[in-house]
């Protein structure tokens, strides 16, 4: 991605130390629109300039396209682009593209913002801060938000994390080889703090992440991946010379962004760092898989990341939060008529609780996308190498599932199942065992009757589907079942599995 890597020198960020608090720390952005004052200011060719009466300079540089940027007194500013190969606009500090840079442990780097996008396509784009460093260089992003997914085909390998501003950041790094930098074209290191779940707005601790990549960095060298191939690098963060909130957006791009709210600050108030959540191993919703039967994938084992799953770039966003919730940093997506995993990392592993009711050998499928190419699923139980699953891949689309396919002998009883995705960007819907010839037991209908009219009074229960997915909710009254309160409910005959506490069952409703 191409950048402005202009020598031009900002006069009033360059007096270090400045204090750059222009509106009230501890006010809510999320809540609280600076709005824009007069006109602003409207570029549309590539320039860096200040912002007069601020310590903030501002910069606008795109690679084709019609695009233009307008930056207001109070900092906030707006922009749109169409047709863009790659498009950026920021504003913040410059402390001199080429200078000696300033070291960032002198400083504390905050920033409070609130923006909306609208219309945006894109190939890829990141928004939030973003800068460079020099002695070693370095640029580097912390993203808030995007308009593609980040991977790590572009971000570099996973090389640690940081909870900070009460949300958890993955860090990369990336060698970019003999490519446009601020010194024409060399090689240097891209570090990425990715956040887990995108937002809009919010107070953003720039030190903490500089801190932290220090903590990581310094003194490793490491093999990289890079735009001409293998490498090396020092892993380590250099002398600003950049920090600014930025916007940008390429491959073809469209779209606009409208920062109503902007406060970045050289001496903020640190945020809090904040340990992980505690959460208890156990099955899904409680409910442990059966096999035979279908594991569906995003149902893997509840419990913290390292424990029950590991790997996972991040979350995609609401098909994520709605479905694991917040404390769940792994990529759903949506996927035909439910969801699956998606935009994995290679060796990403997830572990589920499972109920293995007869021993023999199974027919093993996964149902898998790819359209990176070709890959493997591998999978073990109780830690110990069970099969690998081979698959060809789906030619750029993701959209179309094949089956990847094996055998494994099982024993009966509880075990401790572990997918591993050995191929990035592999999507994942279910893991489904057959046993040839095997006959599920009949159940005692006349028991679970009996059960279902000793537990339903009086209570409320929670519903999911039979591939444990929660439907919501319903309150059986005196003189109803529970089939009958299902079907008033949601108005669907089929099988539901209704769980009260300890007591879960499986119910059919039909009319």
């Amino acid at each position: 991605m191409k950048r402005n890597f202009s020598s031009f020198l900002i006069g009033l960020p360059l007096v270090l130390g400045l204090s750059s608090a222009v509106v009230a720390q501890d006010v809510d952005p999320c809540k609280t629109d600076m709005g824009h004052p007069g006109n602003g200011t409207t570029v549309n060719y590539n320039q860096t300039g200040s912002i007069s009466g601020t310590p903030w300079g501002y910069e606008i540089w795109f690679d084709g396209g019609n695009n233009s940027m307008t930056y207001y007194s109070n900092g906030t500013f707006k922009a749109s682009w169409s047709g863009s190969n790659d498009f950026l606009a920021r504003v913040g500090y410059r402390y001199g593209d080429n200078g000696p840079g300033i070291d960032h442990n002198d400083y504390q780097f905050t920033v409070d913002y609130s923006y909306k996008k609208q219309s945006q396509s894109a190939g890829y784009g990141y928004i939030g801060v973003y800068g460079w460093t020099v002695n070693p260089q370095v640029e580097y992003y912390i993203v808030d938000d995007w308009y593609s997914q980040p991977n790590e085909q572009y971000i570099g390998e996973k090389f640690g994390e940081i909870t900070v501003d009460g949300a958890k950041y993955t860090i990369h790094a990336f060698l970019r080889q003999e490519e446009p930098s601020k010194t024409g074209t060399s090689t240097f290191l891209q570090i990425f703090s990715v956040r887990q779940t995108p937002r809009q707005c919010g107070h953003i601790d720039i030190s903490a992440h500089f801190k932290k990549w220090d903590e990581v960095f310094t003194g490793q060298t490491a093999q990289l991946r890079g735009s001409k191939g293998g490498g090396s690098a020092t892993l380590k963060f250099g002398k600003v010379t950049e920090v600014m909130l930025m916007n940008e957006a390429g491959g073809n791009a469209s779209g606009s962004v409208d920062y109503t709210y902007f406060n970045m600050s050289d001496n903020g108030k640190p945020s809090e760092i904040v340990p992980p959540k505690d959460i208890p191993r156990q099955p899904y919703k409680g409910v442990k898989a059966k096999i035979p039967g279908t594991i569906e994938a995003e149902n893997f084992d509840e419990g913290n990341e390292g424990v029950t799953y590991a790997g996972a770039t991040g979350s995609s966003g609401s098909d994520g939060l709605d479905y694991r919730g917040e404390d769940y940093f792994i990529d759903i997506v949506g996927c035909g008529d439910g969801a699956c995993l998606g935009y994995t990392a290679a060796n990403e592993w997830l572990e589920y609780t499972v109920d293995v009711l007869e021993s023999g050998e199974y027919d093993i499928e996964a149902y898998v996308s790819n359209g990176s190419g070709s890959g493997t699923v591998e999978l073990a139980l109780d830690g110990k190498a069970l099969v690998s699953l081979p698959f060809t891949g789906t030619a750029d689309d993701w959209n179309t599932y094949e089956s990847a396919t094996g055998k494994a002998s099982l024993t009966a009883g509880e075990h401790v199942l572990r997918v591993t995705i050995a191929t990035a960007n592999t999507n994942l819907d279910y893991v489904k065992f057959t046993l040839p010839g095997y006959t599920p037991p009949a159940e005692d209908p006349s028991a679970i009757a009996a059960t279902l009219r000793l537990n339903a009074v009086g209570k409320t229960y929670q519903v999911f589907d039979m591939q444990g997915r929660t439907l919501g909710q319903v309150d059986v009254v005196k003189g109803s079942s529970i089939s009958e309160a299902l079907f008033s409910k949601f108005q669907k005959t089929g099988l539901y599995i209704v769980k009260q506490g300890s007591f879960i069952q499986k119910v059919k409703v039909s009319r």
